[in-house]
């Protein structure tokens, strides 16, 4: 999805899924990946059922909110 609507700018986004086993290995290497290593495989769910009955609020789709947070992590220069 960044690739087809983000053009050039996501070039170098990764078309690959890092294995989770490579990232609990990369842990004895990489101490600051220790937060990570115990969500990995884990799924949550979340919805925003409530804030929408509640207080009629109208969520983003997920390919506009993902869109939104690439190109704001473009803009401040942190990708």
């Amino acid at each position: 999805m960044l690739r087809s609507n983000l053009g050039t700018k996501a070039a170098h986004v990764p078309t690959k899924e890092l294995p989770n086993w490579v990232v609990k290995l990369l842990v004895l290497f990489n101490p600051k990946l220790k937060g990570v290593a115990p969500y990995l495989g884990m799924v949550k769910r979340a919805s925003g059922e409530k804030a929408i009955t509640m207080l009629g609020w109208k969520p983003r789709s997920c390919k506009e909110a993902i869109l939104a947070t690439a190109n704001s992590l473009i803009e401040m220069n942190l990708v």
